[in-house]
C-alpha cells in the first residue's frame, strides 16, 4: 500500500468508542489537535497563510503554559498533538522541551517544519519523543528561493538538517517516521519527480505531494489547480516507492476540491485547532474570528474550555450555522472526518446488506 499512513483518508474507525459516545450525544474530548505554538516564521512560502501580511505576527505560546496544556490534554483522553499550524514551530524556544513533555504525558507527538532551524543540543531526545516529523521542502535551490521565499543557500542547509535527523534515527534505531512534503502549485510542478528522487536519496520514510488548500476567500491568491494535468509526473513520482520508502500523492484531495458529500461540519469536535497564540478554535479557517473562538489557553485550562459552555456553543454554531458548501475552505482539515461522520449519522437503507 503506497499510502500506508492513510494520509488521504481518516482513521476514526479505529476510535469507535469515542465516535459512539459522540453519536449518543455525550460531550467528548478531541482525539487529535492541530496547533501552532507560534505565529512567526523565518521564511515566506507562497502556499502558506503566513505569506499574507495580516497573518504575520510575533505572538508565541509561552512554554510553561504549553506544557501544562499538553499534560491536561493527555489526562482528558486526547491521543495526539501536531505542532503544524500558524508559524514555524522550530523557532519556538521551548519546542524540544514541549515535545518531550507531551510524549512523557502519553501523547503521540508530531511536528511539521521548514527545516531551517535545527538545534543540535537535545536533538536526539527530541527525535526519540516524536511519532513523526515532516519537512516542507522544494527539490532544488532555485525552487526553494522562488516558492518558499528564502535564500538559495537555505536549501543546502535544510537538506543537511534532514540528513542529520535520518542519521540519528538510524544510529539510535528510533521509531520516529521522517517525511518530506511538497505542496503542489503551478510554480513547482517541474519539481514533482526530482522531489521523489530527493526523498529516496536522503533516506526518509516517505515523500508526500499534496494540494494547496486555499481558504474560502482565496486570500493566498492562488488559482484552483487542475491537478489531473500533472498526473503523468505524479505517477512517475509514485514509481520511486521501493522497500520502506513511499511516495504518496493525495489524489483524493486533488480531485475532490471543494466537493463535499455532507451538509454539516461534525469533525471539529474530534479535531479542533489551536492558534499559535493559545486561542482554541473549532477550525483553522476561522482563526482570528472571535465568534468561533472557544477559549484562550493562556487564561484557562484546556479541560475547563472543552467542558465549558463556550466550547459547546462554538461547536453547535459550526454544526448549525456554517454552510460548508459556501463558507469553508477548499479541502479543509476535517473534510475526510466529516465524510465519515455524516455517513455514520445518516446511514443508508438496508444496512445489513453489506
Amino acid at each position: 500500500m503506497a499510502d500506508k499512513y492513510l494520509m488521504d483518508g481518516n482513521k476514526l474507525m479505529w476510535h469507535s468508542g469515542r465516535v459512539l459516545d459522540w453519536l449518543s450525544g455525550k460531550r467528548i474530548a478531541p482525539l487529535y489537535i492541530d496547533m501552532g505554538i507560534t505565529k512567526t516564521c523565518n521564511i515566506q512560502c507562497k502556499y502558506c497563510y503566513y505569506s499574507v501580511p495580516e497573518n504575520r505576527t510575533s505572538e508565541t505560546f509561552p512554554t510553561d503554559t504549553l506544557i501544562a496544556f499538553l499534560k491536561d490534554a493527555a489526562s482528558m483522553g486526547v491521543k495526539a498533538i501536531g505542532f503544524l499550524g500558524d508559524g514555524e514551530p522550530m523557532v519556538h524556544p521551548g519546542v524540544y522541551e514541549a515535545v518531550i513533555a507531551g510524549a512523557e504525558a502519553g501523547l503521540d507527538m508530531a511536528l511539521s517544519s521548514n527545516g531551517l532551524v535545527l538545534k543540535e543540543k537535545g536533538l536526539e531526545d527530541f527525535l526519540a519523543s516524536l511519532t513523526w516529523i515532516r519537512f516542507n521542502i522544494a527539490a532544488s535551490a532555485e525552487k526553494y528561493e522562488q516558492v518558499m521565499g528564502s535564500r538559495r543557500e537555505s536549501f543546502g542547509k535544510v537538506v543537511s538538517n534532514i540528513g542529520k535527523c535520518v542519521a540519528i534515527k538510524r544510529k539510535n534505531s528510533l521509531k520516529v517516521t521522517i517525511g518530506l512534503q511538497l505542496v503542489l502549485i503551478e510554480e513547482n510542478a517541474d519539481d514533482i519527480v526530482p522531489f521523489a528522487r530527493l526523498g529516496k536519496d536522503l533516506g526518509v520514510d516517505y515523500a508526500v505531494i499534496k494540494q494547496c488548500s486555499e481558504s474560502y476567500n482565496h486570500n493566498l491568491d492562488l488559482g484552483d489547480e487542475d491537478y489531473d494535468r500533472f498526473a503523468p509526473l505524479l505517477r512517475e513520482a509514485e514509481s520511486y516507492s521501493e522497500g520502506g520508502y513511499n511516495v504518496i500523492v493525495k489524489w483524493k484531495k486533488m480531485r475532490g476540491r471543494g466537493i463535499r458529500g455532507y451538509d454539516h461540519c461534525y469533525g471539529c469536535e474530534f479535531l479542533p485547532q489551536i492558534s499559535g497564540n493559545g486561542k482554541v478554535y473549532n477550525c483553522g479557517n476561522f482563526f482570528g474570528n472571535e465568534a468561533f473562538c472557544a477559549g484562550d489557553l493562556t487564561k484557562e485550562s484546556f479541560r475547563d474550555i472543552v467542558f465549558g459552555e463556550r466550547y459547546k456553543e462554538v461547536m453547535d454554531r459550526v454544526k448549525t450555522e456554517v454552510n460548508v458548501h459556501k463558507v469553508c475552505g477548499i479541502n479543509c482539515r476535517q473534510n475526510e472526518i466529516n465524510e465519515f461522520l455524516w455517513m455514520v449519522k445518516n446511514p443508508p437503507e438496508h444496512v445489513n446488506f453489506i
